[in-house]
């Protein structure tokens, strides 16, 4: 961190609760349809130390995107600034969730190391989801729990959480949880007395402003694991959609939520059963409309179009039909717009060459081998006429 009056004042370093401002614009340089514009001073926070850039404006325009070099912050915008002092605004909502999530990361990660001596090796911070990599191959539910309750009982106690630049002799001082790889002027962020940690992010005054830490579930990422959890205002939400959820399964299931676990898996014991059954009813069916069939078929060909029946169940009956005699058999779909040429083996032709040959000419895809082949269609006409053109493909070949 580089010092001297000509470097940019970044307020989110002096108070990151600051989201309106005013400063000059300093330069103004113009690429690829984008202006690039550098302030005498500004609060926006550029992507850094797994925290995301804040979103805001300059006098109105958005800020499509931020990045730094050589320690001076630049702001990217799709239209020219056209005042010298321009007023500037961050959306403070995004960027308090980012100072509790962070800070609660930091002291998520410090009693990890308390309690089993386990490093954080990365940390995420997204819109869909916060974590961090720990250094345990395998994390019980009681570890999850006994980490919980010492985070939040630290944010109860409204731990004051304060930033300072050191030089790189006095940080090595510290006990820090990791150095970091270089030897000029250094950010600490420390949670008074519980954990130090160089840090260019944004936090907040007190524990007591993350409002609660809930781990929402671990899994092995590696030789690591990955720990998700929430904090501040995202826990808040998610808390209220799971409670929403919860309350209307009390409704729909007419028990009290302890008893919904119980419920459910009696539900799914009794769809089990019933599955079974309807399975058992499918088969003796099958082999009913299969029989009956045979019986009506005049010829070698068995051919049937289905309104009403999906694509499983037509394959049930033409298997049935198969086991029973050996006769060619045709069966299709309407619903799932899907056509089966099957037999027993028995009989001289390839089902899944004869679907090759004509398939393209009917807007079909498929295929098959010697006994069984199926193809599906765009629509009810390719359908009609695949099957009258197959038919007479399978006259013309050998049946005997």
């Amino acid at each position: 961190m580089r010092k001297g009056e000509d470097i940019m004042q970044k307020l989110y370093y002096e108070n990151p609760y600051i989201f309106e401002w005013e400063a000059k614009v300093v330069n103004q340089r113009e690429k690829d349809n984008f202006y690039i514009v550098e302030l005498s001073t500004t609060s926006f926070y550029p992507e850094g130390g797994g925290q995301p850039r804040d979103y805001g404006t300059i006098d109105g325009i958005e800020v499509v995107d931020l990045f730094e070099e050589n320690d001076t912050i630049y702001h990217v915008v799709n239209k020219k600034i056209e005042k010298n002092t321009v007023k500037c605004k961050i959306d403070f909502e995004r960027r308090f969730d980012h100072m509790q999530n962070h800070t609660g990361q930091h002291l998520l990660s410090s009693i990890f190391i308390e309690l089993y001596n386990a490093p954080t090796n990365s940390f995420h911070l997204g819109d869909d989801y916060v974590s961090i990599d720990v250094g345990l191959e395998n994390i019980t539910d009681e570890m999850v729990k006994r980490v919980e309750d010492r985070v939040n009982e630290l944010i109860f106690k409204d731990i004051q959480v304060k930033s300072y630049i050191l030089d790189y002799d006095e940080a090595k001082k510290l006990p820090l949880r990791k150095l970091p790889p270089t030897d000029v002027d250094i950010r600490i962020v420390e949670i008074d007395g519980i954990d130090y940690s160089p840090c260019c992010g944004t936090h907040v005054r007190n524990l007591g402003e993350i409002g609660m830490v809930k781990i929402l579930k671990t899994e092995k990422y590696k030789n690591m694991t990955r720990v998700y959890f929430k904090c501040g205002r995202r826990l808040l939400k998610d808390f209220q959609e799971k409670n929403s959820i919860i309350n209307n399964l009390n409704k729909k299931l007419s028990v009290p939520q302890n008893e919904i676990l119980v419920k459910i898996d009696l539900m799914q014991n009794e769809i089990k059963n019933l599955s079974k059954e309807f399975n058992l009813q499918r088969e003796i069916n099958s082999e009913y409309i299969a029989k009956d069939l045979i019986n009506k078929c005049e010829g070698d060909i068995i051919s049937k179009v289905y309104e009403d029946k999906l694509f499983d169940e037509i394959q049930m009956i033409a298997n049935k039909i198969s086991s029973l005699c050996s006769k060619v058999v045709i069966l299709s779909s309407i619903p799932d717009k899907k056509v089966i040429l099957t037999h027993n083996g028995n009989i001289k032709i390839n089902c899944g060459q004869i679907f090759k040959e004509i398939l393209p000419n009917f807007n079909g895809r498929g295929g098959g081998g010697p006994k069984f082949a199926q193809g599906s269609f765009e629509n009810m006409n390719d359908i009609n006429n695949f099957i009258e053109n197959l038919i007479d493909k399978i006259k013309n070949e050998s049946l005997t």
